[in-house]
């Protein structure tokens, strides 16, 4: 029997410029256990973890799916697949260019399971302990991968025989979303009960860098140097590599030639200019979007106005932006005489670090809502 069909909260007002300051949607404020209370380790009724495979193309993904308690063939439980940032971030949203192993991506997993849900996570191609063997050779790291990848982690897991295949949810991270959304746009048949897209830019990969080099610029004799990398990511992207010397200064030469290095390609010219916010008209089911308003790396106010703006023809999209989570969801400490809290990448993944309390239950919400799932 399909779970009961939920009432959509209205969609958030969005401003007339990616300036205004979006307006979160409320969240009931009723009294909530901590998050360590639904992660205790040797807990008999503690969700349980193995390590799964299905292929895709020529090779086989590999994941870990994690099951409640006691779940057997049969019971139809509802379940949520976790899709990981781009780059190296693996199925525990660890990535090699950021210190630390405590990922995001295996707490939200256990918290998750903890509700009765059935999860899997999955290594993207070129991540995990297989990197070497599944990476992509150099000239052929292509978007359609990724976007194949989630459709075949769907298929999976909905045809698992603990999982009620109505009531699969997407729960997507930063650049995840861009490869879930593209996934609605091209899927014949969707079977996506929901989609939470975490952390997502509204930007092009094109606007983040040119924004956040414009931040580091120290004066107006700058300015010219990030016209000359702009264009010359103009030419790499049209399939033209220029001659010469660009005139870029050491720091810009070095950025250029990591974006448009072989092995990299032609993922980055796919992507420098693709509108990722576009795609929302295209997801068929209802959407979640959380962005933290300590995230240094998506500006909650910018971020949250484009996806809204998006959004404005539907009232089925639910916009949370919880006060202390951060780009990776984990909670940020208020600021004290001592000076601002540490935050950013140096730190996303090290131990002690917690999630947020108002984004994942902003999250837990969303799904018990949308599957029918009551939890005391």
């Amino acid at each position: 029997m399909p779970p009961p069909t939920p009432t959509a909260r209205p969609v958030a007002t969005p401003g007339s410029t990616a300036s205004s300051v979006p307006t979160a949607t409320s969240v009931p404020s009723t009294p909530r256990p901590s998050l360590d209370s639904l992660i205790q380790i040797g807990d008999p009724t503690r969700p349980l973890s193995v390590d799964v495979s299905w292929p895709r193309g020529d090779q086989f993904v590999r994941g870990t799916l994690t099951r409640p308690a006691g779940a057997v063939a049969g019971d139809a439980l509802p379940a949520v697949l976790l899709v990981a940032d781009g780059g190296t971030a693996d199925r525990d949203w660890v990535s090699q260019s950021i210190p630390g192993i405590n990922g995001s991506g295996r707490l939200l997993d256990a918290v998750i399971a903890r509700q009765g849900y059935v999860t899997l996570r999955y290594d993207r191609r070129g991540t995990g302990l297989q990197a070497a063997r599944t990476a992509p050779p150099s000239g052929e790291n292509r978007l359609a991968d990724s976007v194949e990848e989630v459709d075949t982690a769907i298929e999976f897991l909905a045809s698992r025989p603990e999982v009620d295949p109505d009531r699969v949810f997407v729960v997507a991270h930063d650049e995840g979303a861009l490869h879930v959304l593209l996934r609605e746009q091209q899927a014949a048949n969707d079977g996506v009960a929901g989609i939470a897209l975490l952390a997502p830019t509204g930007l092009t990969l094109r606007q983040q860098i040119i924004r956040r080099l414009g931040e580091l610029t120290e004066g107006p004799e700058d300015e010219p140097l990030l016209a000359r990398f702009d264009a010359a990511m103009a030419f790499f992207v049209q399939g033209i590599t220029p001659g010469g010397d660009f005139g870029l200064s050491p720091s810009l030469q070095a950025l250029f030639e990591n974006l448009s290095h072989p092995l990299n390609q032609p993922y980055v010219s796919e992507v420098w200019n693709l509108e990722v916010v576009s795609l929302l008209s295209d997801a068929a089911p209802p959407v979640l979007v959380v962005i933290g308003k300590a995230d240094t790396e998506v500006d909650w106010r910018v971020g949250g106005a484009l996806w809204e703006a998006a959004a404005a023809e539907r009232n089925d999209v639910r916009f949370v932006y919880p006060d202390s989570a951060d780009h990776v969801l984990k909670f940020v400490p208020p600021t004290d005489d001592a000076g601002d809290a540490e935050t950013g990448l140096a730190i996303y993944n090290a131990f002690g670090r917690v999630l947020d309390d108002e984004a994942v239950y902003a999250m837990l919400e969303w799904l018990n809502e949308l599957s029918g799932i009551s939890v005391p």
